[in-house]
C-alpha cells in the first residue's frame, strides 16, 4: 500500500480533509470523516466499497489486514492528526464514500414508518437514524432544514446505521401536511400513544427542537408520550424513538 505522508497545513489535501467536517464540504466532495475504533471497525467489514482512505498519524500503523484494495492511507504529522481527531480517540481515522440522497417521491408509500426527520442539531439526527434502524423503519426523509445526515456529529452517533436504512431528502416542513401519506405527529397536546392503534403505512414528524412543529400543519395525528407531572417535554430525539418503540411493539402484537 502506498503511503503519502503530509506534513504542512497548507497541504491540499489535508485542507480537503478539515473541510469534510462541516455539511457544506460533505456536500461538494462526497466524503465524510468517521472516527472510533469500532466505528471504522464496522464500516471496513461491512462497507468496504465506500471506504476511500484511511488516515493515521505518524510512526502509527496501519492496519493492512481487511483492508480494501482501493483505499488509500495518508499519514499525517502529529499537529495536523490531532487537528482531525476532534474526538482525541488518537485511532485511525476513515474517509468514506457518500452519494447525494436521492429525492423522497411521496407517490412511492412503502408499508411501515417513513421517518421524517427536521432536527437541526446533527447529534438528534443522528440518534433518531440509529434509532430508526434499530426498530424497523421503511425509510428517513431528511427535510430541508434539518442538519446533514453525514456531519461528523451525526455520523459518530449514527455508527454505521446510517447505511442501514434507505435515506432520502424531503422537501421543507412547509410543503408538508398535503394528504401525501397518513401524517403522525408528536405533541404533548396529542392523544396518549398507547391508545393509538398505528395504520399499516404512515409518516412520523417530531417536531423541531424547542418550538416544535408549525401551527398551520394540517391533517395530522397528534401523539404525546405521558410523562410524570412537571416535565414540560422530552428531547425530540429520545421522544422520537420512544414512539417507534411503541409502534415496533403493537406491530409484534398483532402479527
Amino acid at each position: 500500500m502506498i503511503v503519502k505522508d503530509i506534513a504542512s497545513k497548507d497541504n491540499p489535501t489535508f485542507r480537503k480533509f478539515l473541510r469534510l467536517f462541516k455539511g457544506q464540504g460533505v456536500k461538494k466532495y462526497g466524503l465524510m470523516v468517521l472516527s472510533g475504533p469500532k466505528q471504522v471497525e464496522e464500516i471496513l467489514r461491512d462497507f468496504p466499497e465506500r471506504c476511500e482512505g484511511i488516515i493515521v498519524r505518524e510512526k502509527q500503523a496501519i492496519p493492512d489486514p481487511g483492508l480494501p484494495g482501493s483505499i488509500r492511507a495518508y499519514r499525517l504529522g502529529g499537529d495536523l492528526f490531532r487537528e482531525m481527531d476532534l474526538y482525541g480517540t488518537g485511532q485511525p481515522l476513515l474517509v468514506v464514500r457518500v452519494q447525494p440522497l436521492p429525492p423522497w417521491e411521496p407517490h412511492l408509500r412503502p408499508a411501515g414508518c417513513t421517518l421524517f426527520v427536521l432536527f437541526q442539531d446533527p447529534v438528534n439526527v443522528g440518534t433518531v437514524v440509529r434509532s430508526a434502524a434499530a426498530f424497523g423503519v421503511s425509510r428517513l426523509v431528511v427535510l430541508k432544514e434539518a442538519a446533514h445526515p453525514f456531519h461528523h456529529k451525526s455520523v459518530r452517533v449514527a455508527g454505521s446505521a446510517i447505511f442501514r436504512i434507505p435515506l432520502f431528502q424531503g422537501p421543507s416542513i412547509k410543503e408538508m401536511g398535503k394528504g401525501k401519506i397518513p401524517l403522525i405527529t408528536l405533541s404533548p397536546e396529542g392523544r396518549d400513544i398507547h391508545t393509538y392503534k398505528f395504520p399499516r403505512t404512515f409518516g412520523l414528524l417530531p417536531g423541531l427542537e424547542g418550538p416544535g412543529l408549525p401551527a398551520d400543519l394540517k391533517g395530522t395525528t397528534p401523539l404525546a408520550i405521558p410523562m410524570a407531572p412537571g416535565v414540560e417535554s422530552l428531547n425530540a430525539a429520545l421522544a422520537t424513538g420512544i414512539a417507534l418503540y411503541v409502534w415496533r411493539t403493537q406491530q409484534r402484537s398483532f402479527s
